[in-house]
């Protein structure tokens, strides 16, 4: 896969410092060969799954709980190192609840950077339950830390998949 991005407060930067975590995110990512179900009668696994077990096959955690705080009802999608993972390849309002996870997680002192992935928008993907309407894509997610800058303040790495 190719992979473009955004670096929102210097993630990258951080991220570097642990470069081969910072690698390994970019090797699984490029490596993956997603089978995207292209209409609701989907007969592959959903993207969202590839993914995450892609990860987990090289130690990452899944599905750990981002706060104590949060009575067992936030779950980050990956983990590992201080560094979270959050997938989006259905609904562009839920980058607002990964935000949202980010900070209360970066509160707690649980992570140093958050990084959302997302189907690039040449990706063809239809999402079984909403078409191609309302997923998110990069450019939405840059104009949304752009104007919540005063608010989101933990460093996040934006990568869309195509």
């Amino acid at each position: 896969m190719q992979l473009r991005t955004h670096d929102y407060r210097h993630a990258e930067i951080i991220l570097n410092s642990s470069f081969r975590l910072k690698k390994q995110i970019e090797r699984v990512l490029g490596d993956l060969q997603l089978q995207l179900p292209r209409g609701r009668a989907a007969e592959c696994c959903p993207p969202h799954r590839q993914v995450q077990r892609a990860f987990v096959r090289r130690g990452w955690k899944g599905e750990v709980l981002v706060s104590p705080r949060t009575s067992r009802r936030h779950y980050f999608d990956l983990l590992k190192e201080r560094v979270a993972i959050e997938i989006e390849f259905s609904n562009r309002e839920l980058l607002y609840r990964d935000y949202m996870r980010f900070l209360m997680a970066q509160g707690d002192g649980r992570i140093d950077v958050g990084v959302i992935v997302m189907l690039d928008a040449d990706a063809c993907y239809v999402h079984p339950w909403g078409g191609r309407n309302g997923l998110p894509r990069l450019d939405d997610a840059v104009d949304d830390l752009t104007a919540l800058a005063a608010h989101i303040t933990v460093p996040i790495w934006l990568i869309a998949l195509s």
